[in-house]
């Protein structure tokens, strides 16, 4: 607060300037005082008055804010208060036009009395629109909105400021609106109508039109309330609301004379939406965002006089709920907004549309996440500036826990990705001030929180539903003075999990494709992506065992896998025992367990050709880190890496047998790619007990037997047994049953199932379910279930099937031996120095034993093995099998007493044997 005595206008020749000068300190701290924050100055007053008088005020004005016991909040805006403002309107309606330039517009609008605002243009004629005008006037003091815009098309609403507002103050009413110039405004100090809607999560329940709401969506009350994005928003700037500019999800047009004109607006291309601001918005909702592309309005479709709007502030996931973004003619499209800049908020941006663009998003000094915006988005040109220099003045607007968050270092997310179903690429982003010491905690500050690991600069979540092949990012650039140096990308805060840490999926299938290295900084000697997976999955995300192709970041707090991608793919699809429920997971759990929790359920394992494995249920169970065999639930998907055209493929083993029908179903791979699976099955099956076929939309196709596996690597459609191990193999494509009979791969631009790319990046699109299911069936003796062989069988992992001399030296790859060794294979034997002398007739001793270590793998470690204790199994199949054994010299001392040993030579019981 400035006293009118604290303040004069500078003079100079007798002219009174704008400046201002202060004769005394601000009572208060103001943000825009420091470096990076700026503040609207919003002039009120003008000439021109339109008002209503003090018996507009409304009467039910206390108590201003209610006791709040649930969900984080401790106090909010109460229900049952300010609902009888009562204040005059200015209405503009059909061909009339309407100029209003520099007029002030104070206690106005008429509480939920439908079409009383301050300003109204109403069903007005696109041609009157095209003159009719609201520039350079205020609104302040309203009881209803600021402005709406009903029905009305190509008006100029420009360098208006609005204050002091009940409900959405610039108002686009029911959806039909477009080509309208909504730019350069200033909405500040919005308030909730009949209170607000609080949203802890997500899904929140439905709140319905009543006597004390007329349009439930202003229990989310926003500066901007854009309801069909088919117009040109531009320059605003929102200060406060419940977000500051909100783009609503309208399936139909919320006016019962409009309803059924044909026009849906979520799904209306955006004109132009660029550079506007908001700031001290979105604090009633944990993960809505101070720009929400979100919050459904409608009618019930069996409402067909209309009589009850509805309105869902969270995600509603059914497609008449969510924004499908589609041009002109009717072609999907993206919801594009661009050049944002967000502060103070508790996230800079939300959207659960299918389709979105933001290209240049700025966000400071967020609260729970910078940016969080679902399904198919290219983020580019982002700056993420976790905290700046006016954080540690901004104090926890109460005792709640989610009134605590922003000085609670250990709560925030830079980037928050969601479990599955995304496909984002993420370009060319900013970081700053994200570090241990923005922060507050310890070590980097003495004094500080201890870091719970449960957020980081990103952070997954590990409780969630397994993951495609989702995520692709490049051009990342560090602040590294603010970060506390390059060290950032290796400590804890950088990459976190939160989350129930008991299911299995995210936990072993999560993955990343960092395609410079710039996100991690990592450099590739190959110069090729990185691909990041959960370390937790063990050898199932450790792509090359050569040196310097993978490291683990194990100072994370969900420590990663980083690898060099070379010439591999990412692939996923979902792996279902049948029958199915719906689209989705295995009805067969249910008949094991009907309280089983699939993401919590182990299914079986996972494991690529050529390790050894392990089909043990006690395996690892999540968060525990696997060895060579890594545990999968009941969740139907499976993710992982791939490129199976000469060597290498995945092994699949179920604890219950073997699956008599195995569909495989929503297929994400890369065209002409090679991916192989195989399984065991039960001894005695003979080839005439298989059948592989594929299907779409109800179209069959028979895949042939061949006589090897290269066949089947070579092919599309065949599948071969091999009868001496009773393994099945056979190959997955992303393909296509065509109206001919003929199968091949999908024409993904005829079918829909283009991928996802931008600045050179691409995620490949999931084929659906009634596009391509490849259906393994066996026919054997089942056990109660039905969807198991009764006998099980053998669990037997592939060969790699290397050359002799050649071992395998990645999860695709045979090389020699030497290609495990530090130094490599280009290191030549010393060669002695040239000598004239004779040469002497000494012979070489030959030591009679080598002293040998016999140390443990860290998988043995973790199952309490030691070596000289070991099973047989387990010294036989890898002692002098396997390349990663071979190269570190695990249980040198056993293996050599089995018989399996590293060297020619045996190993001293002692250093005296040696000696002697």
């Amino acid at each position: 607060t400035i006293a009118n005595s604290g303040v004069k206008c500078v003079v100079v020749d007798g002219r009174e300037y704008g400046k201002i000068t202060l004769t005394s300190p601000l009572e208060h701290y103001h943000h825009a005082g420091e470096k990076e924050y700026q503040c609207e100055v919003g002039l009120l007053s003008r000439n021109i008055v339109i008002q209503g008088n003090d018996k507009s005020d409304p009467i039910d004005d206390t108590p201003l804010e209610c006791d709040y016991t649930s969900s984080g909040w401790t106090k909010v805006p109460c229900p049952d208060t300010f609902l009888t403002g009562l204040g005059g309107h200015t209405i503009v309606v059909g061909k009339a036009q309407g100029r209003l330039r520099g007029v002030e517009f104070y206690r106005m609008g008429m509480t939920n009395v439908m079409g009383r605002y301050p300003v109204h243009f109403h069903h007005h004629d696109p041609e009157s629109g095209s003159v009719s005008m609201m520039t350079d006037c205020s609104v302040h003091r309203s009881y209803f909105r600021a402005i709406s815009i009903h029905d009305a098309f190509n008006l100029k609403v420009e360098r208006n400021t609005a204050f002091d507002i009940s409900g959405h103050a610039f108002y686009l009413e029911s959806g039909v609106e477009e080509h309208n110039y909504v730019q350069y405004n200033l909405a500040a100090f919005v308030h909730p109508i009949n209170g607000a809607q609080i949203m802890p999560s997500n899904v929140v329940g439905n709140t319905l039109q009543s006597d004390k709401i007329l349009v439930p969506a202003d229990h989310s009350a926003s500066g901007f309330y854009v309801s069909n994005a088919h117009n040109y928003v531009v320059g605003n700037a929102a200060s406060g609301g419940w977000a500051g500019i909100q783009f609503p999800v309208l399936p139909e047009p919320a006016d019962k004379t409009l309803r059924f004109n044909g026009v849906v607006p979520k799904d209306r291309p955006a004109l132009l939406i660029t550079g506007n601001s908001v700031h001290s918005s979105s604090w009633f909702a944990q993960n809505s965002g101070a720009v929400y592309e979100g919050g459904s309005l409608y009618w019930a479709e069996d409402d067909l006089e209309s009589e009850t709007l509805i309105y869902n502030a969270g995600r509603v996931s059914s497609e008449r709920y969510t924004r499908y973004t589609k041009d002109d003619n009717g072609n999907d499209d993206f919801f594009r907004v661009y050049n944002t800049t967000v502060w103070l908020a508790n996230i800079g941006v939300t959207g659960w549309g299918k389709r979105a663009e933001i290209n240049g998003f700025e966000v400071s000094d967020f609260q729970n996440r910078a940016i969080f915006v679902l399904f198919t988005v290219w983020m580019n040109s982002v700056v993420i500036n976790c905290r700046s220099s006016n954080a540690h003045h901004v104090p926890d607007p109460g005792s709640g826990s989610n009134e605590k968050l922003f000085n609670n270092g250990k709560s925030w997310s830079g980037f928050f990705t969601y479990d599955h179903l995304m496909k984002h690429i993420l370009t060319n982003w900013a970081v700053s001030n994200c570090g241990g010491v923005a922060r507050g905690l310890s070590p980097w500050v003495e004094g500080g929180d201890e870091d719970t690991g449960n957020s980081g600069f990103v952070t997954i979540p590990v409780n969630g539903l397994a993951p495609e092949v989702q995520l692709v990012s490049s051009g990342m650039t560090y602040d590294w003075d603010s970060l506390g140096g390059e060290e950032f990308v290796n400590e804890s805060i950088f990459f976190a999990a939160s989350g129930s840490d008991d299911i299995y999926s995210m936990q072993y299938q999560s993955n990343w494709e960092d395609s410079d290295g710039s996100w991690t900084n990592r450099v590739s000697a190959t110069n090729t992506s990185t691909v990041m997976g959960p370390a937790r999955a063990g050898y199932w995300w450790h792509l090359d065992s050569r040196p310097g192709k993978c490291e683990i970041r194990d100072g994370w707090k969900y420590p990663q896998q980083l690898c060099d991608k070379d010439d591999r793919h990412l692939g996923s699809m979902f792996t279902v025992v049948m029958p199915q429920v719906n689209q989705q997971s295995s009805a067969v759990l249910a008949m094991l367990d009907p309280n089983a929790n699939a993401r919590k359920t182990r299914q079986g394992s996972m494991t690529h050709f050529g390790l050894m494995g392990d089909s043990s249920v006690t395996t690892c169970t999540p968060p525990q880190t696997c060895g060579e065999t890594t545990a999968r639930s009941w969740d139907p998907d499976l993710t992982g890496p791939y490129n199976h055209e000469q060597y290498g493929g995945w092994y699949l083993a179920f604890d219950q047998g073997t699956p008599t029908h195995l569909s495989i179903q929503k297929i994400q791979l890369d065209d002409d790619s090679t991916m192989i699976q195989a399984m065991t099955l039960p001894s005695g099956t003979s080839s005439g007990d298989i059948s592989i076929y594929a299907e779409s939309r109800s179209r069959t196709y028979n895949f042939a037997s061949a006589t090897s596996l290269t066949e089947v690597r070579s092919s599309i459609d065949k599948y071969y047994y091999d009868e001496a191990t009773n393994t099945l193999y056979w190959r997955v494509i992303a393909g296509y049953v065509n109206n001919d009979g003929t199968y091949g791969w999908i024409d993904r631009a005829d079918q829909g199932v283009s991928g996802f790319s931008r600045e050179g990046l691409h995620v490949t699109a999931t084929t659906s379910k009634n596009q391509l299911q490849i259906n393994i069936k066996v026919n054997c003796a089942t056990d109660v279930t039905g969807a198991f062989c009764e006998t099980k069988p053998s669990f037997l992992v592939p060969e790699m099937g290397c050359p002799d001399g050649q071992v395998m030296v990645a999860i695709d790859k045979c090389g020699l031996p030497c290609e495990l060794l530090q130094e490599g294979c280009s290191t030549p034997p010393p060669t002695p120095s040239p000598t004239s002398a004779a040469p002497t007739s000494v012979e070489p001793t030959t030591p009679s034993c080598l002293i040998c270590s016999d140390e443990a793998t860290p998988w043995m470690i973790t199952k309490n093995y030691e070596c000289p204790t070991a099973p047989n199994w387990l010294i036989s199949k890898k002692c002098n099998k396997d390349d990663i054994w071979i190269n570190s010299k695990y249980c040198e001392q056993s293996c050599q007493a089995a018989g399996f040993g590293y060297h020619n030579i045996s190993c001293c019981a002692s250093a005296v044997e040696l000696m002697e």
